[in-house]
């Protein structure tokens, strides 16, 4: 019995740690956005980058200012998309952010973030 729940426990292990490695697989732009919305006040800059394109731009600080964005302000916003570009306003029709993503092997990767300040 002790051996089974050994090799249960080492199964799980390796599950769960190869899992880090791996980019989150998103659908569509909407649901990356949602994601990174929710997650973002619990997620740090090595967790982000995981989101990432090989060819990006963004930066620490770029993330940075996302988050401080995301968990100061309300959040009621609205968004529109066009083609690989996601952009998101507050109430009073300002730009809050916009993201631009890329499809690499089917997976959606953030490539930038851009601010109008």
């Amino acid at each position: 019995m002790k051996k089974q729940f050994a090799a249960l426990l080492m199964l799980t292990t390796i599950l769960i740690s190869g899992c880090g490695e791996q980019p989150l697989k998103f659908r569509n732009l909407l649901e990356a956005d949602q994601y990174i919305r929710n997650n973002i006040e619990n997620t740090d800059w090595g967790t982000f980058k995981l989101m990432l394109s090989p060819d990006n731009t963004v930066t620490e600080t770029d993330f940075n200012y996302l988050k401080e964005k995301l968990t100061s302000q309300h959040k009621s916003y609205f968004h529109t998309e066009a083609v690989n570009k996601f952009y998101r306003f507050n109430k009073q029709n300002e730009l809050v952010y916009m993201t631009e993503w890329e499809k690499k092997d089917g997976v959606l990767l953030l490539k930038d973030i851009d601010y109008i300040q």
